[in-house]
């Protein structure tokens, strides 16, 4: 039966084909393929029927590839791990929640934001930033954070391969003072 199918969607591409050249070569002067195109459409007034109706296949076909194009999201919400026969989906907040409680006993949620990707088949990829004050001195932390992510992403999720880059970016210490940019005017 897949092969029945098969060899009918061969069969039905080639004829796109055909008809998308026979189409070029009645609008742009291509040599010897135009000259058979006139000759043919001459000769057999049905083939503009057939011109047309490869026309209207191409155009649905267009149609369709966008509306899926469009409807698609852009992201993955769930990895699915295949094996064999049998399948498991694990949601893309499960891979989340995995990688926070890896770094939250070290760096507060706060002071980061963490991008989980999910690609390909069996492909996890997380960017996590990390506001510090200095980087030189956060430079340690960050790598012993990206082997526990590392660790605690291997240890629940066997198969699957992970890739984690952290990313530290250096900010201003905030004032302490308690009246902020205004001064109190009591004198």
């Amino acid at each position: 039966m897949k092969r029945l199918i098969k060899v009918v969607l061969a069969l039905f591409i080639f004829l796109l084909f055909v008809g998308t050249v026979g189409l070029l070569g009645g609008l742009i002067e291509i040599p010897w393929v135009s000259g058979e195109v006139n000759w043919l459409l001459l000769n057999y007034p049905w083939l503009i029927s057939f011109f047309k109706g490869i026309l209207i296949i191409l155009g649905g076909l267009l149609f369709i590839c966008l509306v899926v194009v469009l409807s698609v999201s852009g992201g993955r919400k769930r990895l699915v791990i295949k094996d064999g026969k049998n399948r498991i989906e694990i949601l893309k907040s499960t891979v989340e929640q995995v990688a926070e409680e890896a770094f939250n006993s070290t760096v507060h949620p706060d002071k980061t934001k963490m991008k989980v990707k999910i690609k390909g088949k069996a492909k996890i990829v997380i960017h996590l930033r990390i506001d510090v004050l200095s980087k030189v001195r956060f430079q340690p932390i960050a790598d012993e954070i990206k082997e526990q992510m590392q660790t605690a992403l291997t240890t629940a999720l066997e198969p699957i391969e992970n890739q984690v880059s952290i990313h530290l970016r250096e900010q201003e210490p905030t004032k302490t003072s308690t009246f902020g940019k205004k001064q109190s005017r009591v004198i």
